[in-house]
């Protein structure tokens, strides 16, 4: 997402930051420049949105600019410079964290400053932007348990468990978590998130698909912790399960008997997934030798079904481990082929004739699942025709089955908004379009679906989708509120034509969808209101200078351009009035700088 100045804060930026400007005696004073950045800070390792920070610049008498200058710098370091002549005065830069080197500039609070030189009569000009934060590390931490481990009972648990996610971040404050609790086999048992700071879960213990922990058992919890520019961490920690005190002496089963001199070979799972992530990474396979004191000789190989032996290992009598790990890899140290193996052992004897056994088969999973994520409407409507949308996850694995799923819903702004997760076969959410917190979507904007979804055996593959959410209509007292979409402008200006290709080309399908709902109001006023977004929000003083001189003059403005896109668009002018409200009507609180997008906006009302 594109990330402009609020609402063109071009004159109260003039007036704070006059002092800034350099002079030289002998010239004239040129129109102050202004430099800015909106977000308090970025990740260039966050998600989308979030990796990178907007700089805005105001170019004083632009007409008369020889050269500008725009250096980021921290404790008084330059890391990032960009300049230009009169040819070329962006209205803004972007930047990915890297300095000048390509290299990943150091963590820390940076500034930003633009300096221009002038052809003719003019002074040259500088103006700095205030702080911003670059954020690098990920966050830090632990899990906690209360109690430290669970007492089964025979019916569950004799108390549920609170697990409590401790996580900081050096420069940036914590945004969100998710918990995934894991059995043995890497195999998803409860999954939890929230937002800080309230950032424990209680669990009694059961599963996603039923039944609850096993007895002398020892899960593992992983945490996913998010800080508010998007870097995150995983923390883990295990969760032990006491064994049930007997109630009665247990008679022992005693295997049957094995022949002298044949062995056993067992793979102790049905699969595994060597793919780094350390969940289900090897397999272990137990061996027996039958008649361990006349061994001389013995063998194990792994062999795919149908195909070649892929690993070997073999030794004597000295030396007869009772278990093997397989990391997955072939004797020439790659990757065994993905599919079904089998294990054979086989044993020569001093007493005896040589013996031999194959394991069950076992499968080796190294693809991650893939699917599609299908919307049971093409536009989501929460107010006007349906009040939930479902969203169906379809997946499928070459060699395993579909375990389990998350899927988080993100916000225009790259920030998590809503999240589902689940037991297969269960692959369906019906969402109401609000937040866990109960916001509702905005109006006309993309909703983008991220799915994690888990095989049996640990793997994990990621399936995108988008939910779109249509123009927004809602009844109220005097007639119809229209949620309208967000409309981007040039920096200090309502022209929203000469901005990014994309964005332009999103403008004008917004503007056509616009026009479009409100043609069938005919009988209808219309009535938009244009709203901005403060900077000066913890300055009274500034706020008012910038409320009055900036913020409700382009609300205003850009008001009036809707109201002109839609005329061109075929509706009658004299329907029409317009008014700005500058930063006065808040959805959020302008200090939110990850939601306060939402405060940039124009609202119309239809009238009788």
């Amino acid at each position: 997402m594109k990330f402009l100045l609020t609402a063109g804060a071009a004159v109260a930026l003039m007036a704070a930051l006059a002092a800034c400007q350099t002079t030289k005696p002998g010239l004239v004073a040129a129109a102050e420049s202004a430099i800015q950045v909106e977000k308090s800070g970025f990740s260039p390792s966050g998600a989308a949105g979030q990796n990178s920070i907007e700089i805005s610049l105001l170019f004083g008498n632009g007409d008369a600019v020889d050269s500008w200058k725009v250096e980021v710098a921290s404790s008084g370091t330059t890391q990032k410079t960009w300049t230009g002549k009169s040819d070329y005065l962006p209205a803004s830069l972007t930047w990915d964290g890297k300095a000048d080197s390509g290299s990943l500039a150091p963590e820390g609070t940076y500034t930003a400053k633009l300096s221009i030189t002038y052809k003719e009569k003019y002074k040259p000009a500088s103006a700095e932007s205030r702080s911003f934060v670059l954020d690098v590390n990920p966050p830090t931490g632990s899990l906690t348990m209360d109690p430290r481990f669970f007492t089964p009972t025979d019916s569950g648990v004799a108390a549920p468990m609170t697990i409590t996610v401790n996580a900081s971040s050096p420069l940036a404050k914590m945004d969100s978590w998710s918990l995934d609790v894991l059995d043995p086999a890497g195999t998803l048992v409860k999954n939890f998130s929230g937002q800080w700071p309230d950032a424990s879960a209680s669990w009694d213990g059961s599963s996603v698909a039923g039944g609850f922990v096993t007895p002398g058992t020892t899960y593992q919890a992983v945490a996913t912790v998010r800080d508010e520019y998007g870097n995150s961490a995983k923390l883990k920690a295990d969760i032990a399960v006491a064994a049930l005190p007997e109630k009665a002496p247990v008679q022992a089963v005693t295997p049957p008997p094995q022949k002298p001199g044949q062995p056993t070979v067992t793979a102790t799972e049905p699969g595994f997934s060597p793919n780094g992530d350390k969940v289900a990474d090897t397999l272990t396979l137990a061996l027996g030798y039958g008649s361990p004191s006349a061994v001389t000789t013995w063998k194990v190989s792994v062999s795919q079904q149908g195909g070649d032996v892929q690993r070997t290992w073999s030794g004597d009598g000295s030396n007869l481990p009772s278990t093997i790990v397989w990391d997955g890899k072939s004797d020439s140290g790659s990757l065994a082929p993905e599919g079904t193996y089998t294990a054979t052992i086989a044993a020569t004897y001093s007493s005896a004739a040589p013996g031999s056994a194959t394991s069950a088969p076992f499968v080796l999973d190294v693809t991650p699942p893939s699917g599609s994520i299908t919307l049971s409407a093409p536009l989501f409507s929460p107010i006007e025709s349906s009040d939930t949308i479902s969203l169906k996850l379809d997946a499928t694995s070459p060699t395993a089955k579909i375990d389990s799923w998350t899927m988080d819903i993100y916000d225009p702004g790259g920030n998590v908004f809503r999240t589902f997760s689940g037991k297969w076969p269960a692959s369906s959410v019906t969402w109401n379009g609000r937040s866990a917190k109960g916001e509702l979507v905005q109006s006309a904007e993309d909703y983008p679906v991220v799915a994690t979804v888990r095989d049996q055996f640990g793997n994990t593959g990621t399936v995108k989708s988008v939910v779109p959410v249509d123009i927004l209509v809602e009844k109220i007292a005097t007639g119809y509120r229209i949620l309208a979409s967000r409309i981007f402008f040039k920096a200090f200006t309502a022209d929203y034509k000469d901005v990014a290709p994309d964005l332009a080309a999103q403008n004008m399908k917004r503007l056509d969808d616009l026009a479009a709902k409100l043609k069938k109001f005919p009988g209808y006023r219309i009535r938009m209101v244009g709203h901005a977004v403060s900077i000066y929000w913890d300055s009274p003083a500034r706020h008012a200078v910038e409320e009055r001189d900036v913020l409700v003059p382009l609300s205003k403005a850009r008001a009036e351009a809707v109201k002109s896109a839609m005329v061109d668009r075929g509706l009658d002018a004299a329907r029409f009035t317009t008014d700005g409200v500058g930063s006065s009507d808040q959805l959020v609180p302008d200090s939110d700088y990850k939601d306060r997008w939402q405060n940039r906006r124009v609202a119309l009302f239809l009238e009788k």
